[in-house]
């Protein structure tokens, strides 16, 4: 009795111990992210200006309230994802999706984002919970991929529109195979070493979990999530007074995304690289529209407060859900 009480006690320290340190590791990179960071300043120095015009602050504040919505379709698609080991409520999964952007902060390319997720779960395995999120998040990189690709081709001209096209058709088709069939990754098995392969096969097992209708109600979100992030990006264009049309700024939205999608980063220059990437794709989709380029830093400034409210904001709001998170367990689910 004496020992399991010991033992609670270490587990309780280290539990406690972990926390403070995830904290104050969000703490330095949020700091590092957006107190010491120029592009941010530029940002609000772009933002004092749009706060002349009321009509411009209306937009900017009505794309602040679509976060909570942009991050209640991720909730939901992360549930849906991991629904084949454990049943989350909403409020709790909710909580889950913003600390994974906290924990996801830390890491390049935010591929971290599970860590802050799976932690959240009682009983589920969490080697399988990672396994999971990844097909959610498959979901939405083909979605991303698949609409980047349609407008790939609006950027072309001549027989760099048809093999833009034709690339972009392969590349969809194999996609959507690979995502509705995604059990196949069972068969990847086999390229494990003998002796591990029994652990591993427990594990993979867990892709045969989904029927074609679940892979299609994730797809499904992902595409409400993507419609609702770029609706975002569109309002922030226009608080900034960039002169294009809903269906205009969506084409090089799309492409933006595409780049963003396909280009690594660390994360501590996300932000340059992001704005690096909007001001040549609107710079050259400005020009093909006829329109001056200067306004391409005004999309830089858009796209930086884009990322304040969907990452900075929940990255913030996560640091003080990291005490709901269990990273040790007496025991584990299968």
């Amino acid at each position: 009795m004496g020992q399991l009480s010991h033992n609670a006690k270490i587990r309780k320290f280290a539990e406690t111990a972990i926390k403070i340190l995830i904290v104050i590791a969000g703490c330095w990179v949020l700091y590092m992210k957006i107190i010491k960071n120029q592009d941010v300043a530029e940002m609000w120095e772009s933002v004092k200006t749009s706060f002349s015009s009321t009509k411009n602050v209306l937009l900017m504040a009505l794309a602040l309230v679509l976060m909570p919505l942009n991050m209640a379709l991720e909730t939901q698609k992360w549930q849906k994802s991991i629904l084949p080991i454990e049943k989350i409520p909403f409020r709790k999964a909710y909580m889950a999706i913003f600390t994974g952007i906290t924990a996801g902060m830390m890491f390049p390319n935010r591929t971290g984002d599970f860590l802050g997720r799976i932690f959240i779960l009682e009983n589920g395995n969490r080697i399988k919970a990672a396994m999971l999120t990844f097909v959610g998040n498959i979901a939405q990189m083909l979605v991303t991929v698949s609409l980047g690709c349609l407008a790939w081709v609006f950027f072309c001209k001549g027989a760099g529109q048809f093999y833009a096209g034709a690339i972009s058709l392969i590349v969809l088709i194999l996609g959507f195979l690979f995502y509705f069939n995604i059990k196949t990754l069972i068969y990847f098995k086999r390229l494990i070493p003998k002796k591990w392969r029994p652990r591993v096969e427990n594990y993979m097992e867990i892709f045969d979990s989904f029927s074609k209708k679940d892979l299609f109600r994730i797809l499904l979100l992902a595409i409400a999530k993507y419609i609702v992030y770029s609706f975002q990006f569109v309002l922030l264009i226009w608080a900034f007074n960039v002169p294009l049309y809903y269906f205009e700024a969506m084409i090089s939205i799309m492409f933006t995304y595409l780049l963003m999608t396909v280009i690594p980063f660390i994360t501590i220059t996300e932000i340059a690289v992001r704005g690096s990437v909007c001001i040549f794709v609107f710079e050259k989709w400005l020009s093909i529209m006829g329109i001056s380029t200067s306004f391409s830093m005004m999309v830089f400034s858009a796209s930086t407060m884009l990322w304040f409210y969907n990452l900075a904001i929940p990255a913030i709001i996560g640091l003080f859900f990291i005490r709901k998170l269990k990273f040790i367990r007496s025991s584990y689910g299968s």
